[in-house]
């Protein structure tokens, strides 16, 4: 597959709504780990502070449980968080015109785009 087959020539007419709303789920599930991560806070600890059984929050974190924005603000919560939201425009393109970039960084003209995750493997970075 050449860099021409992901540029902005396939850009689709509609967005995938299915891979919109896994990604909010994704990145909710993300959030919550990373305030337990910084409030040092285990599984149990987040189970008993919500009055849940563990494996809810095994659930939780894994993506078998559907994620409300009320079980979201609990589990922040108990971490010592309030949620935070914003809006962003929907771009649903490939990025263009920027097939070398660095390790582990996502191009700026990515920003609120899907990007092939083998284009964001420069030269020299594992796997690459």
């Amino acid at each position: 597959m050449n860099g021409q087959q992901w540029t902005n020539a396939h850009e689709c007419d509609a967005p995938d709504l299915e891979v919109i709303s896994e990604s909010a789920l994704a990145m909710a599930q993300a959030t919550i780990q990373k305030a337990m991560d910084r409030a040092d806070i285990s599984k149990a600890e987040l189970a008993r502070s919500m009055d849940r059984p563990r494996s809810f929050v095994t659930r939780m974190l894994s993506g078998s449980h559907n994620l409300t924005v009320k079980t979201m603000a609990r589990a922040l919560s108990a971490c010592g968080y309030e949620i935070d939201f914003g809006l962003k425009p929907l771009v649903w393109t490939w990025p263009a015109n920027e097939t070398h970039i660095a390790c582990n960084q996502v191009p700026s003209t990515a920003e609120g785009t899907l990007v092939p995750a083998r284009e964001l493997l420069a030269v020299g970075c594992p796997n690459a």
